[in-house]
């Protein structure tokens, strides 16, 4: 009953939202918001297709992590507003009705605009923040192909970039440097779950896929999205990790590890990867190294 509730609340919000994206003075982003809110209560299967929505999943991260909202959604959102109470001024509803919405809606503009701005909390981040490699929680050594997790002991082989290691964009290289695990997708999907576009397809890898489609580079079972902590480095404009869509992610058990065979991502082998996935939370610390034994770079 009670994930009814929860259902029904969603379905309701993104009705809302889907008629704000039609009808000017509904802003839509915020009832996505009350809806993601919702579907993490009690719908994790449309909680997750709203945090990866090509046009609105962003907005509904920035929300969740930290309570921002983008420049872009706030004018959006304000002028819709500005337009609606205007217009609720030339219109036969008692006086009452007409200061009670104008006023309602000036209060939401100004607390929506004093929201923090992404940017703004990306850059006190980068600022304040100074990283130690004893409180590092993943290690990604791209020499010898090994992921080790040094607060539990446990250590996994990879396969990173053929083209090697490299920030740069669309150079298929592996980024260097200090991330976070930005975002945790495909809890309790089956093993080899197919993924595209960070979303599950409903089908799951077999020798039949992999004869059907012998180049395709296959995202299997979990997906751990990176994000770069320093910025010029793997942050920001022509080198950002998270920009580039760089995972740990799921690879045919065919496939070798040991071996840097990947297209810039860090493959997995999928038990170990749900042990991974299990074992971590969304902002961990990872740092990639070109080589561990040459802790200078660190």
């Amino acid at each position: 009953m009670k994930t009814l509730f929860w259902r029904i609340l969603v379905i309701l919000f993104i009705v809302l939202g889907g008629i704000g994206a039609i009808l000017p003075g509904m802003p839509t982003t915020v009832f996505l918001i009350l809806a993601a809110w919702a579907a993490s209560k009690g719908w994790p299967q449309v909680d997750e297709w709203l945090l990866n929505h090509p046009k609105y999943g962003e907005s509904l991260r920035n929300w969740r992590k930290n309570g921002s909202v983008t420049r872009k959604v706030k004018w959006i959102a304000c002028l819709m507003m500005l337009g609606s109470g205007i217009l609720m001024i030339f219109t036969s509803a008692p006086i009452w009705v007409k200061i009670f919405t104008d006023t309602t809606m000036l209060i939401v503009a100004i607390w929506l605009c004093l929201r923090p701005e992404p940017k703004d909390i990306k850059d006190n981040m980068i600022k304040q923040e100074k990283f130690d490699i004893k409180d590092v929680d993943v290690l990604v050594d791209i020499a010898k192909q090994t992921l080790v997790l040094p607060k539990l002991k446990l250590k996994f082989k990879i396969s990173t970039a053929l083209n090697g290691a490299g920030e740069q964009e669309n150079s298929g290289k592996t980024p260097r440097g200090w991330h976070t695990i930005e975002q945790k997708i495909g809890k309790n999907a089956p093993q080899n779950t197919v993924f595209v576009g960070r979303q599950p397809t409903g089908e799951i890898y077999s020798s039949v896929y992999a004869d059907q489609y012998p180049e395709r580079d296959w995202i299997l079972t979990r997906i751990l999205w990176l994000k770069g902590l320093e910025l010029g480095k793997n942050l920001g404009e022509g080198v950002d990790t998270y920009q580039r869509y760089i995972y740990i992610h799921g690879t045919p058990d065919i496939n070798p590890m040991g071996i840097p065979l990947s297209h810039g991502c860090i493959r997995m082998h999928n038990a170990d990867l749900i042990h991974l996935f299990n074992a971590i939370e969304e902002g961990a610390l990872v740092y990639i190294a070109e080589d561990c034994e040459k802790m200078s770079e660190i």
